[in-house]
């Protein structure tokens, strides 16, 4: 049986030993094949791969020629033809990354042996998947997928050791990771209860100080509440019986948000969330999000929802085909005006609210509240605009953006995150891409995002009667400020305020600030 290693450098190995697959086309053929092991990949899939612009002058003659050597290589019956393509047979068991995903799932349902499987699946790694192969355009997306379940799963051999009181003996282990990794909360709760567990309570409040800091500089967000509370126990800990009986004020609740599901005037069903206590206020969500990553305190807005929680009854919802309102047949309408009939659907059931617009979501709260004034009795307008042809103006910019975000996903998430905090490292661009990444799939998020660019609400503004706050940065590289001017200008009753900085979406050391005024608004 052939033995298949994408888990780095592609190889190969049979009964006597390596099998030498030779040559960067036959290789590259190889891994586009064990993408997807016993199917049919077709041939103009596989010609635009391999040969890319530089076609030959008969690419299906070429391509068959690289096929012939491949099955020389690999010897009979493991490359199969068929009418619209090649195939290549894999016997299970035969492929590292499907061994790994298996021993990653016994992990998840065998709790007490979960340490030494996920040990197990890990060593199979040798590194980054699909070794030289991982940017050929159809691996990619498979070599990023295993990279990032590998990142998971080294997580979770954390936890388990955590779980079973052995995570003391793998600090060392655990603050690699974590130097190597600095934005992957879960990994440095993992190390925060292992030193804490081992006696070094001050190291552990050391590093939850050090991973605030940084994901203040390089995200502008604040630690999730889950992290918040683990410091907290933690501090709690090393005080006396009577320090501890003192009233201590818990943080709001994000990752506990209870989800519910409502129906779209078409029938839709759309994940809507509520916690806290107060004003009620109603927040839009902005081009893509997922309720699962604000409450795990991953979206960029997470730490303002968070914040605001503390004083407002706080409901929040998926738009359809993101997040959680996935499901069901394509979105037929990503505009405006759609858009507004959903947030009307949440209004109709919390009841008149003010309504947050963050980035993208400002044309849509601005449509609401245009044609529902007795919904909305307030407007908070943060970072956003009325007129996107006016404030994107270029339409060789924008189309080549849609584009970018439907045909490469991954690196059309990279550029446009790297917008949000000019100047931050590659771990933030990559962290913020992954949020946008995980919230819709490639054609939505694209769809959106054309109709972020072609809205415009600007004869709606006359209408809209209730009062607005609108708040933007001026160095804003997403939307730029006139945006917010304009739309500020063109409210009836609006209060425009700036900010300094070149942040997209609340930074963290802005919050307080930002708090104050929305509340001073709201009441």
């Amino acid at each position: 049986m052939l033995r298949y290693s994408v888990l780095g450098p592609l190889e190969v190995a049979g009964p006597g030993g390596p099998v030498a697959v030779s040559g960067e086309r036959q290789r590259g053929l190889l891994a586009l094949l064990l993408v997807h092991p016993g199917r049919v990949v077709a041939t103009g899939t596989l010609v635009e791969a391999l040969f890319g612009d530089r076609l030959p002058a008969n690419p299906a003659a070429a391509l068959h020629n690289q096929v012939s050597r491949l099955r020389r290589a690999l010897g009979d019956g493991a490359l199969t033809s068929a009418h619209q393509g090649y195939a290549l047979r894999v016997e299970p068991g035969a492929l590292d990354a499907a061994r790994f995903e298996e021993l990653v799932a016994g992990a998840r349902r065998d709790p007490v042996a979960a340490p030494e499987q996920l040990g197990a699946a890990l060593a199979l790694w040798r590194g980054p998947a699909y070794g030289e192969f991982a940017e050929l355009e159809p691996v990619r997306f498979e070599a990023v997928r295993l990279d990032v379940l590998r990142l998971a799963a080294t997580e979770e051999r954390f936890a388990a050791l955590t779980a079973v009181g052995r995570a003391t003996a793998a600090i060392g282990e655990i603050e690699a990771f974590v130097a190597a990794h600095p934005l992957r909360e879960r990994a440095r709760a993992a190390l925060m209860r292992a030193l804490y567990s081992g006696g070094r309570q001050a190291d552990a409040l050391r590093h939850y100080a050090a991973y605030r800091k940084h994901l203040a500089d390089e995200l502008g967000l604040e630690p999730s509440v889950a992290l918040q509370r683990l410091e907290l126990e933690i501090l709690r800990h090393g005080l006396d019986e009577e320090e501890r009986r003192a009233p201590v004020r818990a943080p709001a609740a994000l990752d506990r948000l209870q989800v519910r599901y409502l129906r779209r005037h078409d029938g839709r069903r759309i994940a809507v969330a509520t916690v806290g206590e107060g004003p009620p206020l109603v927040v839009a969500p902005a081009w893509v999000g997922s309720l699962d990553l604000i409450a795990a305190g991953r979206d960029p807005r997470a730490s303002l929802l968070e914040r605001l929680a503390r004083c407002t009854r706080l409901t929040v919802y998926d738009r359809a085909g993101t997040g959680l309102s996935r499901g069901g047949p394509p979105v037929a309408d990503h505009g405006p005006e759609a858009s507004a009939a959903e947030l009307e659907v949440v209004l109709e059931h919390t009841g008149p609210a003010a309504v947050l617009g963050i980035s993208q979501s400002g044309p849509v709260v601005v449509a609401l509240a245009a044609r529902r004034p007795d919904l909305a009795s307030h407007l908070v307008l943060f970072g956003t605009y009325a007129d996107g042809p006016v404030t994107f103006p270029s339409a060789a910019l924008r189309a080549a953006a849609v584009g970018l975000v439907r045909a490469h996903p991954r690196t059309g998430m990279t550029m446009l995150a790297e917008l949000y905090r000019p100047g931050a490292g590659p771990d933030a661009a990559q962290h913020l891409a992954a949020v946008l990444r995980e919230s819709a799939d490639p054609e939505t998020a694209a769809a959106y995002l054309d109709a972020v660019y072609d809205t415009d609400v600007t004869a709606l503004l006359p209408q809209v009667r209730a009062p607005a706050l609108v708040l933007h940065y001026r160095g804003d590289r997403v939307v730029p400020f006139r945006g917010g001017q304009q739309l500020a200008e063109g409210l009836p009753d609006a209060r425009f305020q700036p900010l300094d900085g070149d942040h997209h979406l609340p930074d963290a050391a802005d919050l307080d600030a930002i708090v104050d005024a929305v509340l001073a608004h709201l009441s």
